[in-house]
């Protein structure tokens, strides 16, 4: 729980300069995680999407969640639409 809330403190807005920043960066996927306005995860009712990228998915079994390739069109929709009940952010990886 506490990375929930360190990664939807620790973010970039997500935007489509954003989308091509991860990729120019070299990152192939991004995991999507939702919050709660209070940074608990929650995938039924999200107040926020975070969007975790990542080079390579992983291969453990209980590593397995929800991810989408880098260049897709849901993404590239997801940055451009301007949904005032839903704040996607991309979380800052170090």
């Amino acid at each position: 729980m506490r990375k929930g809330i360190a990664e939807g403190n620790k973010s970039t807005p997500f935007t489509l300069t954003s989308l091509r920043k991860i990729e120019t960066d070299g990152y192939k996927f991004v995991q999507v995680k939702g919050l709660t306005m209070d940074r608990h995860y929650e995938y039924i009712e999200p107040h926020f999407l975070v969007l975790v990228p990542m080079k390579e998915l992983p291969t453990e079994q209980d590593k397995k969640d929800i991810y989408e390739p880098v260049p897709s069109e849901l993404l590239a929709k997801w940055a451009i639409e301007n949904d005032e009940n839903m704040e996607i952010v991309i979380a800052n990886v170090a």
